[in-house]
């Protein structure tokens, strides 16, 4: 089943990708912002844990690489002179479109509670991963998606695809 999720971050997310100028997120060759699949497996794998459930499946959770949302420039502030990075990232508050293919076997709600453990707790950045303080998110909805409905819809809208 694939599904849609909308989540909100909590925690600034920081992108990781180092520049003279600032720190970028990772993005694909049509410049799309993506997460990639590992980041979501270990989160996703600490959710199991801390829930334990969901192991056998959670490996068999298969994340779109793209990200969809209002990317920003955000400061983080380190040291005590008062000196910052600025990183491109999702600001705490946004709200970003990710896609799963889940598992046979698992259904909507089981996934919601998963995700929603991973975002409470241990979250999703690039950036500051390991420390707990960057990525935390709350799930705002998660639903089934139907390509095949959707391409259905454009085409009956515009019949020559437009």
């Amino acid at each position: 089943m694939e599904v849609t999720a909308r989540i909100q971050f909590t925690r600034p997310c920081l992108g990781n990708v180092r520049k003279p100028d600032f720190d970028r997120l990772l993005r694909d060759p049509d410049g799309e912002v993506i997460f990639l699949a590992t980041w979501w497996r270990s989160a996703l794998s600490q959710s199991a844990r801390a829930l334990n459930k969901y192991h056998s499946l959670v490996d068999k959770i298969r994340p779109a690489l793209p990200v969809r949302g209002p990317v920003s420039h955000i400061k983080r502030w380190y040291g005590d002179d008062g000196a910052f990075k600025i990183h491109e990232g999702f600001d705490a508050g946004a709200v970003v479109t990710v896609q799963f293919l889940l598992p046979s076997g698992m259904t909507l709600d089981q996934f919601t509670e998963l995700l929603e453990t991973a975002g409470l707790y241990v979250g999703v950045s690039p950036y500051g991963w390991k420390t707990g303080t960057y990525g935390q998110f709350k799930v705002l909805e998660v639903l089934k998606s139907d390509r095949r409905r959707t391409a259905r819809d454009r085409a009956s809208r515009d019949p020559q695809g437009r």
